[in-house]
C-alpha cells in the first residue's frame, strides 16, 4: 500500500513515518523545503518537498497514493502569523482533500487536535462534546484546525473517505522541534517562575502515530478518534519533570489573570523584537483550563493504548539524552 505523509519532518510525522515503514508501508514522505529530515532520511522511503498550500505541489505528492495521512499544520501562537497558520491548517487541508477526490485516494486520515473539539469545564470530554468554547478567546491555532476539519464534512458530499484522529498534548521520541523538551530544560535549570492552574490529557506519540495507521485501515468513514489519554494538571506534570532531575517545580501557581495579562505584554514585545512570544493571550486562557478527554473509543475501535505519563515522560527523556538535547550538567 502507498501513502503520502504531510508533515513527515515534524514531530508526529516522523513517528508515523517509522511506524508505516515497519508495517511494510510504501511511504512518500512530503515536508516543507530546508525541514529537518535527518530522522526519517535513512529510512527505506521517497522524501519530497513541496508546500501544501501550493495545489501543484500538494497533487504531485498525492497522485498515486492508496493513502494519505494529513498531519501537516501549522501550531504558532504569534499573531503575526495567524493569516499564514490559517492559510495552512484550513485551506492547506482543502488542498490535501480536493486532491484525494480527484486521484481516487482510498482514505484520508486528517490530523485534527482535541482543541478543535472544545473542553468540559465540568469534567471529561469525548467525541460526542458539542461546544467549541475556545471560539473568542484568541486560541487561533484551535480556531483554525476546527475550520479545516469542518471542510472535510462538505467535501465527502464529493467522495471523500476521511477519518479524524484528534491528538491530545504528546510526548515521547522524536520531538526534535522540543515542543515540550523547552519544558525539560526549563524545569532543570529553575528557570520556569511558577505552574498554570490548567490541565491537559497526554498520549505517547508512537501509539498516537499507530492509531493513523488503524485509522486507515479500520476507522470508521467520518468519524474521529480522540488519542489523548492521562488527564493531569500542569501542576502534577511539572512536578513529574522535576523530579526526573531530581528537583523541585516552582512553588508559585499562576492565575488565569496573571497568566493573560503576560500574554499580552509578550504578544506587545514582539511588535517590537519581531519574534515570537513566549506566550500570547489565547494560549494563556487555554492552559488556565483542565481540557481533560476520554480515549476510550480509539481504545475500542483503533486498539489504542493509553500509557502513563510517567513512562511517557521517561521514553521522552532518554531520546533528548541519546540525540544530545539533554546533556549531563
Amino acid at each position: 500500500m502507498k501513502c503520502l505523509v504531510t508533515g513527515a519532518t515534524g514531530f508526529l510525522g516522523t513517528s508515523l513515518v517509522h511506524e508505516l515503514v515497519k508495517a511494510g508501508w510504501d511511504v512518500k514522505a512530503f515536508g516543507l523545503p530546508g525541514s529537518n529530515a535527518s530522522y526519517i532520511e535513512d529510512l527505506p522511503v521517497e522524501l519530497v518537498y513541496g508546500d501544501i498550500i501550493n495545489k501543484s505541489d500538494v497533487e504531485k505528492a498525492v497522485e498515486g497514493c492508496d493513502y494519505v495521512f494529513h498531519v501537516a499544520g501549522d501550531t504558532s501562537w504569534w499573531h503575526k502569523r495567524f493569516d499564514k497558520q490559517r492559510e495552512i491548517n484550513v485551506n492547506g487541508t482543502i488542498n490535501i482533500a480536493k486532491a484525494c477526490i480527484k486521484f481516487g485516494v482510498k482514505r484520508l486520515v486528517h490530523t485534527s487536535t482535541v482543541d478543535s473539539l472544545g473542553y468540559n469545564p465540568y469534567g471529561i470530554a469525548d467525541e460526542s462534546w458539542k461546544n467549541y468554547n475556545y471560539a473568542n478567546t484568541g486560541y487561533n491555532y484551535a480556531d483554525t484546525k476546527r475550520q479545516g476539519e469542518l471542510s472535510l464534512k462538505s467535501l465527502a458530499k464529493q467522495g471523500l473517505d476521511y477519518v479524524v484522529i484528534y491528538p491530545g498534548s504528546m510526548l515521547g521520541p522524536f520531538d526534535f522541534t522540543l515542543q515540550y523538551g523547552r519544558l525539560f530544560f526549563e524545569l532543570r535549570d529553575g528557570k520556569t517562575p511558577g505552574c498554570p492552574t490548567g490541565g491537559v490529557s497526554f498520549g505517547h506519540v508512537t501509539e498516537v502515530a499507530k492509531a493513523h495507521i488503524q485509522a486507515a485501515l479500520k476507522g470508521q468513514c467520518g468519524e474521529g478518534y480522540i488519542c489523548a489519554g492521562e488527564n493531569i494538571s500542569y501542576r502534577e506534570f511539572f512536578d513529574l519533570i522535576a523530579i526526573k532531575f531530581g528537583k523541585r517545580a516552582p512553588k508559585l501557581n499562576i492565575t488565569r489573570k496573571f497568566l493573560v495579562a503576560y500574554g499580552h505584554i509578550m504578544q506587545f514585545l514582539s511588535n517590537f523584537t519581531n519574534k515570537p512570544p513566549e506566550l500570547d493571550p489565547g494560549v494563556a486562557r487555554y492552559m488556565s483550563v483542565k481540557a481533560y478527554y476520554s480515549s476510550g473509543k480509539a481504545e475500542s475501535e483503533l486498539a489504542y493504548k493509553v500509557k502513563s505519563v510517567p513512562e511517557m515522560i521517561d521514553d521522552a527523556y532518554d531520546w533528548y539524552k541519546q540525540h544530545g538535547y539533554l546533556m549531563d550538567q
